[in-house]
C-alpha cells in the first residue's frame, strides 16, 4: 500500500531554491534512509511530508485515513506534566477511552443502573481491550525505558528535562502513538548506544513505513531498506540497504562523470566550431549549432566531484608519555556518589572511545580531565608539554555573535586575511560566508567551525565530545581519515559505532560508576561482551569492582587505522611520480618558477612519506 506519494516537488527560500523537482513514494512496510549533505533539502522534503510547510509546485497524495507522525530535529514542548505522562499521552484516544471507562466505572458506582451506561461500558471496554488499552501503560515504560529513560526519571517535570531529554521524550511519544508514517529528522542525535539499539530493533518490527534523515552509517545500514539521496534538488532511490547504496551509487556516479566529461568535451568542441566559422563560409552550420547548445540542457557535475571539508591536523609538539594519569578518583554530586575509584593511564599516541549510556557520566569525566570539576577524593594529572584540544559538542563556546574569519584569527593572530581565508576553504566557508554571524549557520556549520578553530591550535590531546554530531557522512569521513593519522592523543566521547570502529584503539566503558578498559574498537568490544558480562557477574558475586586492569591489558591496533595510512601512502608515491615526470618534463624549458614550486611540493611529499612510514612502524611494532 502507497502511504505518501509526490511528484515534481518544488520548494525555493528567498536565499535558494531547495527542492527542484523531487519525487518518490513510501510504502507500507519500507524504511527510507533519506542521504545527502547538509543543505539539500533533506528537512524540507520532510516538513512538507508532515504538513508543516507547503509546497510551491508539485503534487503530493497522502490519504486522510493515514496517520502521520513527526519528529524534528529540535522539539518543542508546551506541556507542563510529567515525562510519563506526557510519553502516554501519544496514545491519544486510548487516554481519552480510559478517561470515559473511569467516568462510567464511577457513576454506576454510585448506584446509576442505566442500561445505556451498561451498554456503552461493554462496547467500549472490547474496544479498549481491543486496542491494547489494558497494556498500554506497560508499553510506555518499555519505551522509555529502552530510550534511555530509568523509571526515577518518569515522574520528572518536562521543564526539568534537558534538551536531549526532550527530544527523547518528544521520540517515545511517537513511537507508542502507532502511526502509520513516522517521519523522523536525526532521531539519533540523543540516544546512546543501547538507545540506538532499541530503536533500531523498533523500526525493524514496525508495521508501517519509515522515512528518517541520519548521518550514522551503523544505524542506516542495520534498518534502511530503501535509499533516497538528495541531489541537486531531486532524488535519487536506491533499492537495498546501504551496502548496496554504496556499491551502486559508486557505478552511477562514474557513469555520470563519464556522461558529464563527455558533454563538456563535446561543448568545447562545437563551441569552437561556432568561433571560427561563425563569419565564414559555414556561418549557417555555426548558427545552427549556437541554436542547439542553447537549447541542450546541460548536465550536472557529479556529486562525487563535489567539495568535502579538507581536514588535517598538523605535527604539534610531542607530549610526555603519561598524558593523563586519574588515580581512585571519584565524584560526587549533592553529596550522592556518581562515579567512584576511576583508575586510568591515557598514554601518548592513544585513541580511546569514552562511551556509556546518557547520564552516566562521560561529559564529567571530560570535565574532571579538563580541570572544570575537582574529584572529591583520589587524583588526576596531566602530564607535560601538553596542548589541549576540546570539542564540545553543544559548541556553546562559539561566540554566536562573531564570525568564521574572527573565530581563527583569535586563535591565530599572525595569519594575514588571505591565509585564514584559504584555511577556512577547507572546511567550505568561502566568500562572503567568512563573515556570517556564526548564530546564522546550521548545526553542521557550527560543527565544522569548531573543527577548524580546533585544527588551528594544533593540539597534541584532542578531548572530543560527540564531535560527529550534526556532521553529514562526507564530513564523518573526513574527519576519520584525519584523525587515523593524527600523531597526538585522543580521548574521544561518542555513539557513532562506525566512527569507533574505524578510529580507536581502546574502550573505556562506564559501567555502573565504574570505568571498564578493554583493547580494540567497538566491535571487538561487542565480540567480547557476553564473556564480559559473564565475568562482570562473577566479578560482583566476589564483591570486586567490574573492570579490567590496565596493567594487563594488551594493547590491540585498529587494522583500519594502518590501511589508511598505508593508503595515503600509496596516494602520496604516485604523486611523487607524477611531479617527477612533471619536473623532467619542465627541466628542459625555462619556467624556473614553477620547476621551483613543483620542486618544493616533491620535498614537502617525501617528508610526509617518511611520517608515515614511521607511523607504520610504530602501529605495527605496537599490535606485536
Amino acid at each position: 500500500m502507497i502511504l505518501a506519494g509526490f511528484s515534481s516537488i518544488h520548494k525555493s527560500y528567498p536565499s535558494q531554491a531547495v527542492l527542484k523537482g523531487a519525487s518518490g513514494a513510501v510504502k507500507t512496510g519500507e524504511r527510507i534512509a533519506l542521504l545527502g549533505a547538509n543543505g539539500t533539502g533533506k528537512t524540507t522534503l520532510l516538513d512538507i511530508l508532515a504538513g508543516k510547510i507547503e509546497r510551491d509546485s508539485g503534487f503530493l497524495e497522502i490519504p486522510n485515513s493515514i496517520k502521520r507522525g513527526y519528529l524534528p530535529q529540535e522539539v518543542q514542548v508546551s506541556d507542563t506534566g510529567n515525562l510519563f505522562e506526557y510519553a502516554v499521552g501519544g496514545l491519544g484516544n486510548l487516554v481519552e477511552m480510559r478517561h470515559r471507562l473511569r467516568e462510567i466505572h464511577s457513576a454506576l458506582s454510585e448506584g446509576h443502573d442505566d442500561r445505556d451506561l451498561l451498554g456503552e461500558l461493554g462496547r467500549l471496554q472490547s474496544r479498549f481491550e481491543e486496542l491494547g488499552g489494558y497494556q498500554m501503560e506497560s508499553r510506555a515504560k518499555e519505551v522509555l525505558t529502552g530510550l534511555g529513560f530509568d523509571s526515577e526519571e518518569h515522574e520528572m517535570k518536562l521543564t526539568e528535562l534537558s534538551g536531549g531529554m526532550l527530544n527523547r521524550a518528544a521520540l517515545v511519544r511517537l513511537l507508542i502513538s502507532s502511526p502509520d508514517l513516522l517521519l523522523l529528522d536525526e532521531p539519533t542525535n540523543h540516544l546512546d548506544i543501547s538507545g540506538l539499539e532499541f530503536l533500531e530493533s523498533f523500526l525493524k518490527s514496525f508495521n508501517g513505513g519509515v522515512v528518517y534523515v541520519s548521518h550514522d552509517r551503523a544505524f542506516i545500514r542495520n534498518t534502511a531498506t530503501t535509499i533516497w539521496e538528495m541531489a541537486a534538488g531531486r532524488i535519487i532511490i536506491y533499492s537495498g540497504g546501504y551496502d548496496s547504496y554504496l556499491i551502486e551509487r559508486e557505478k552511477r556516479l562514474s557513469s555520470a562523470l563519464k556522461q558529464y566529461e563527455a558533454q563538456k568535451e563535446f561543448i568545447s568542441r562545437t563551441e569552437d566550431f561556432i568561433r571560427r566559422n561563425i563569419a565564414g563560409q559555414k556561418t549557417r552550420q555555426a548558427k545552427s549549432r549556437r541554436k542547439m547548445l542553447a537549447r541542450m540542457e546541460r548536465l550536472e557535475k557529479p556529486l562525487s566531484t563535489k567539495d568535502a571539508a579538507s581536514l588535517r591536523f598538523a605535527d604539534a609538539d610531542r607530549s610526555a608519555r603519561i598524558v593523563v594519569k586519574c588515580d581512585k578518583a571519584s565524584f560526587s554530586y549533592d553529596g550522592r556518589p556518581f562515579l567512584e575509584d576511576l583508575d586510568f593511564i591515557i598514554e601518548r599516541e592513544d585513541k580511546i572511545g569514552l562511551f556509556g549510556p546518557n547520564g552516566s557520566g562521560k561529559t564529567t569525566i571530560i570535565r574532571l580531565i579538563l580541570g572544570e570539576l575537582k574529584p572529591v577524593s583520589g587524583r588526576i594529572e596531566l602530564g607535560k608539554r601538553l596542548t589541549v584540544g576540546y570539542y564540545d559538542q553543544l559548541t556553546g563556546d562559539l561566540d554566536k555573535e562573531s564570525d568564521p574569519l574572527s573565530t581563527i584569527r583569535a586563535i591565530r593572530p599572525e595569519w594575514n586575511e588571505s591565509q585564514i581565508r584559504s584555511y577556512l576553504a577547507r572546511f567550505l566557508f568561502r566568500g562572503e560566508d567568512v563573515l556570517r554571524r556564526i548564530d546564522s549557520f546550521s548545526g553542521g556549520e557550527q560543527s565544522r567551525l569548531v573543527l577548524a578553530r580546533l585544527i588551528a591550535a594544533e593540539p597534541n590531546f584532542l578531548v572530543l565530545d560527540e564531535p560527529t554530531n550534526h556532521l553529514d557522512i562526507q564530513s564523518r569521513e573526513a574527519l576519520e581519515e584525519a584523525l587515523a593519522v593524527y600523531q597526538g592523543t585522543i580521548l574521544c566521547v561518542s555513539h557513532d559505532r562506525e566512527f569507533l570502529d574505524r578510529l580507536v584503539e581502546q574502550i573505556f566503558a562506564i559501567e555502573n560508576g565504574f570505568i571498564g578498559i578493554y583493547p580494540g574498537n567497538y566491535s571487538y568490544y561487542q565480540q567480547k561482551m557476553p564473556a564480559r558480562l559473564e565475568s562482570t557477574e562473577s566479578e560482583s558475586r566476589s564483591s570486586e569492582k567490574p573492570r579490567l586492569s590496565q596493567k594487563k591489558r594488551k594493547r590491540r591496533i585498529n587494522p583500519q587505522i594502518v590501511m589508511k595510512v598505508k593508503a595515503e601512502m600509496i596516494a602520496i608515491e604516485k604523486n611523487i611520480l607524477d611531479l617527477e615526470a612533471e619536473i623532467k618534463s619542465i627541466e628542459t624549458s625555462s619556467d624556473w618558477e614553477r620547476l621551483s614550486a613543483l620542486l618544493a611540493e616533491r620535498d614537502d611529499l617525501y617528508q610526509r612519506l617518511e611520517e608515515l612510514y614511521l607511523k607504520v612502524e610504530k602501529l605495527e611494532g605496537d599490535d606485536t
